[in-house]
Order: C-alpha cells, then structure tokens, then sequence
C-alpha cells in the first residue's frame, strides 16, 4: 500500500557518519560527500530526539477498520502520522485500503500456508494471526540527465535527483520489534502491585531492599534478568512494601532506575552504537483471520449471522503517543493514570493466575504446572503475559470449558515467555507477541 506512486521504492544505504558534521572554511571545495555527511548528521540527530524524548507510536490518525467488499474483507487505514521506533517520522498522506484475498494469494503466503497445515489434522482450515505493520522506506525519485563518458548505457545516463520520504504498509506473520513500547504495561502493572501503607517499615535498610527486589521482578517481568544468573530467593518476589511517606522518593528511584539500568536494555536503538539495526516499523493492529482453502486457493472465511466480516481487530498492543500539550492536561494525566487493577505475580510453585494479572513469572527450576485464568465473559479482551524464569519446564493449563488455542495446556520453553488475549467466549488466543 503506497510507496511513492507511480516510482519504485529503492532504499537508499547511508554511509556518512551520524556523529560528525561539516567544518565549513572559507576556501573549502565540498564535494557530494560533504552535502551527504551534514545531512546525515541533521537527520540523525532528529531522529535522536523523536526517540529518546518521546518513544514511538502513533501519533495521530491511522485509525483501522475492517470492512466487507465484492473481492473480501479488507483494512482500511485513514491518513495520519507515526514515529518509528528509530525515531524516523512517517507520514499517511492518502487513505489506504488492502484487500486480504490476494494478499493470500502470493506465492510466500501460500507457502507460509502449506507449512502450518502441513501436519494439521484440518488442513483446509486455519485462522492466522497477522500484524498490520507501518514501516518507513525512502525512494529515488526524479530521474536527471547526469554527465559521464561517452557511449554510456541508458541506464547510466539519468540518476535520481531527490530522495522522496515514503511508507509501506504490510500484513505480516510477525510482529515488528517493540520492547520498550511491551515495557510500559509491565511498568504499570508493576506500580500497581505495591503494598503502600503508613504501616509499612520506614527506614533506609527497608527502602534498599525494596529497590533492589524491585530491580529484579522488573528484570524477571520484563524478560531482562540473565539466563545464567542465580535463581532469586522466594523471599525476593514478595510483594514489595513500601511506607507512605516514602513513597514519593521510592517513585523517584524507580524512575532513576528505569532511566539508568532498564530502559537500556529494551531501547530499540542507543546512540553510538551501530550494532543494532534501526527498527523503521511501528505495529498498528493485530488482526485475527481465519481462513479457508477453495478448491486450489486460500480466502478468508464466510462472515458468522450478523457480522461483517470474520477479521477480528485488536489493537492492544498499538504504542500510541500523546502530544506534549495532552500529556500535561488533565485528560492526559488522567489516561496515564493505571485504573485497571492489573498486576504482576511471581509465582514459585504450582498455582494460578488470578484474573488481575497482566504479567505472571513463574520461577521454577523444576518442571510445575500453572493454572491460566478462565475465558470468560469478564475477561473479554484482556492480556496475560506468562514468562519462566527459571530452568523448569512450565506448563499452563486451564479450567473448565477454558483453552489456549483448543487445546487444555500449553507448554513453555525453558526461559520462554508467551503473551495471550482474552476472546470472552471460553478461548485464550497466542498472539504471537512472545516477549
């Protein structure tokens, strides 16, 4: 969906140094190098700032829908902005539509098909979990005659003249790289889970201790805390207590460490390190399609009595950012405000999940069973992210009339983790986010 029409996209490879810019002196002859570096640098110090003053996300618009048409059900994406995880600005300028049919019919989506259904026992039906991805790309543009040898090729005779901002926008089987934007829930999650109280020990040994469990369930909750480290004492992943009157300064030092030890290593990209490639893609929505195999092709199934379509859209985990001028009103600091009741639990032995939670950790080094919260009605649309801290085989099973995916258990790898909704109707679906 849109790139530059009616050109090609061709990515363009950046060679300058983001961190040097031109010493212009009198007498200085620049060349075409010169014009790239000091571009380079201006725009890499943008994206600096989009990223680590504000995050990424949508910033505005880009509102998805799912709508019937005569070829299938389709998206449709109204214009508007977001920032990548980069710090790279993307800019919808046009309504977009795409059309799912013949998106399944390309040849690696059919293959990806033939895959999952390989060793199915329903091999002509599948429901899939895809990820509508806005992702940046850049295109030369406005070719040029350019001077050179004589008896030049006609390709080599034009060159583009103008490198246009561009976007695409794709289903995809797997989400885009988000860690600090998964982060925040947990984070919430956390604060929330606080045992704050004038009753509560209100002394220096007592604040050290809570700020260093605290540092390791974030660790745990996050995916963060290191695979060959000693497993943490029961004691450790207790709810933390906290005085009242300590806890503006405890607030203080949770964001002290978030800000120095954490969100390091979850930023999608650090200044002066080139290791990691720059995340160009920002998630819009997760949708659920289930579909069918007609005679020698894939399409989406039939609509159930009185639906639509069959595409189920969830946008829970779209990052979203709030103007500066809303996040200081008192709408902004009323939505940042966690109102859900939602939780972290660390669980060391077998047990299960009560229903406010939104991230359990199970830490076991021997292999244990969990119970998973029931499906129910109540829970339509909610989030629980299970993760193993330990080196135990975890499995989750569920209760009565609930599954994962069909079935009554679902294993956990060793140190895995995996993310899941709530459909309300007696089903836990993997999302595929696994963090």
């Amino acid at each position: 969906m849109g790139c530059c029409s009616p050109f090609s996209a061709v990515t363009t490879a950046a060679s300058a140094d983001p961190a040097r810019h031109v010493n212009f002196t009198a007498g200085m002859v620049l060349g075409v190098d010169d014009y790239r570096q000091e571009f380079a640098y201006h725009a890499a110090r943008d994206k600096w700032i989009v990223r680590e003053f504000l995050g990424y996300g949508t910033l505005s618009g880009l509102a998805v829908t799912v709508e019937p048409d005569a070829k299938g059900p389709r998206v449709r994406v109204t214009p508007g902005a977001a920032a990548a995880p980069s710090g790279q600005l993307i800019c919808v300028g046009r309504e977009q539509c795409g059309a799912f049919n013949p998106w399944l019919a390309r040849a690696e989506v059919v293959e990806k098909l033939r895959q999952m259904t390989e060793n199915a026992v329903d091999k002509d039906h599948v429901t899939l979990n895809l990820f509508l991805t806005l992702c940046y790309v850049d295109c030369a543009v406005a070719d040029v005659p350019i001077p050179g040898e004589p008896c030049r090729s006609d390709e080599n005779l034009m060159a583009p003249s103008r490198i246009a901002d561009d976007y695409l926008l794709s289903f995809s089987f797997d989400p885009p790289p988000m860690a600090e934007a998964l982060a925040m829930p947990a984070l919430d999650a956390f604060w929330a889970g606080l045992d704050i109280a004038p009753a509560n020990l209100n002394t220096a040994d007592a604040f050290a201790t809570a700020l260093r469990c605290a540092e390791l369930q974030l660790k745990l909750a996050l995916g963060l805390y290191p695979a060959d480290a000693p497993a943490p004492a029961p004691a450790d992943l207790g709810q933390i207590r906290i005085a009242t009157d300590a806890s503006p300064r405890f607030r203080s030092a949770l964001q002290a460490l978030w800000v120095t030890r954490l969100r390091p290593l979850v930023a999608a990209q650090r200044c002066g390190t080139d290791a990691a490639a720059a995340n160009e893609c920002v998630l819009l929505a997760r949708l659920s399609v289930p579909v069918v195999r007609v005679a020698t092709h894939w399409e989406v199934a039939a609509a159930p009595p009185g639906q639509p379509t069959a595409v189920t859209l969830d946008e829970a985990d779209r990052p979203v950012l709030l103007s500066a001028a809303i996040a200081q009103s008192t709408f902004g600091a009323a939505a940042t405000d966690d109102s859900t009741g939602q939780t972290i639990a660390f669980l060391s032995a077998a047990g299960t999940i009560l229903p406010p939670v939104r991230v359990a950790v199970v830490r076991s080094d021997s292999p244990i069973s969990v119970k998973v919260p029931p499906a129910n009605p109540a829970s339509l649309g909610r989030e629980l992210t299970v993760k193993a801290g330990g080196t135990g085989v975890i499995t989750l099973t569920t209760p009565a009339s609930t599954t994962i995916d069909g079935a009554n258990s679902y294993a956990l790898a060793v140190r895995g983790a995996v993310s899941m909704i709530s459909d309300g109707a007696n089903t836990w679906h993997v999302t595929g986010l696994v963090r």
